[in-house]
């Protein structure tokens, strides 16, 4: 008896456990009216990983505004999403080909980016106003986001922005150049580097800790490791270091990891407009 109740009690503990993983999972943005051709014109979103420990998402689906896991179609190429980080899934047949083009269509800000693929009848996102339906491998159902008839715009991203507890503060807003803070979640807009000029942050819903205070002035949202920079909130300009006699020794585009090339010794690192020592050793 006393083996069974054993049993019982951890089974529970994995189903809290397992509830709990799946809780932080949050649908943070989507394109469903890009402009462009080719890969450029393709449909996309991202999941991002709000809580503090990895999950593992193989044999996930999506569905688009039916909400039916029936519908739902699998997502490939991504097994599990690190805490704090996106992924994003786009929607093609040939991923092996359309991926490489994704990130060359955006640039630079997908370099460390992991990106998955999701294909099957009637998952297009529509521009007149749709939605995404998340389920983990049972059918149980992760998260759900509704994209708004009248604000989908050619080549604008909408985002949601999350609070501690998973509940959306930023609901389906549509993308616009510079920085939106939401509660746990800011956004970092970046465009695309083909002509036509997209607009979104693919990869970049950034998960501050969640006992930050996000108005706080004082926040420093990156951190050195070793000799790489890793940023909560992606730099809206270039980061750039100094040694303590104010000669500039390097020069770095924006992105969530930057390994620093230098020997060891003081330096000034300034990021956004805000300069900090750094100790390489």
């Amino acid at each position: 008896m006393r083996k069974t109740l054993h049993f019982y009690i951890i089974i529970a503990i994995m189903i809290i456990f397992t509830s709990k993983a799946f809780g932080q999972i949050r649908i943070t943005e989507a394109m469903s009216n890009a402009g462009g051709t080719g890969i450029g014109a393709a449909d996309w979103f991202e999941l991002t990983n709000i809580g503090t420990s990895d999950v593992d998402i193989t044999g996930w689906k999506m569905d688009d505004n039916s909400y039916v896991f029936a519908n739902a179609v699998a997502l490939n190429g991504v097994t599990s999403i690190p805490a704090g980080k996106s992924v994003i899934f786009i929607e093609t047949a040939t991923p092996e080909t359309d991926i490489p083009a994704f990130k060359t269509f955006w640039g630079t800000s997908l370099d460390n980016i992991i990106i998955g693929s999701y294909t099957g009848s009637k998952v297009g996102l529509s521009s007149d106003g749709d939605g995404i339906a998340i389920y983990d491998a049972a059918g149980t159902e992760v998260n759900k986001v509704a994209l708004a008839v009248a604000t989908a715009t050619v080549g604008k991203s909408f985002f949601w922005s999350y609070n501690s507890a998973g509940t959306a503060v930023d609901n389906g807003v549509v993308s616009s150049v510079g920085t939106i803070n939401g509660t746990v979640s800011n956004q970092i807009t970046i465009t695309s580097t083909n002509a036509l000029g997209n607009i979104g942050s693919p990869g970049t819903a950034i998960v501050l800790p969640l006992n930050a205070n996000t108005i706080n002035p004082s926040l420093k949202p990156w951190r050195l490791e070793s000799r790489t920079l890793k940023f909560d909130v992606l730099p809206s300009q270039k980061v750039e270091v100094y040694s303590l006699t104010g000669l500039k020794v390097s020069s770095h585009n924006s992105a969530r990891e930057i390994k620093l090339d230098l020997k060891q010794g003081i330096y000034i690192v300034k990021v956004d407009g805000k300069a900090t020592k750094i100790l390489i050793r």
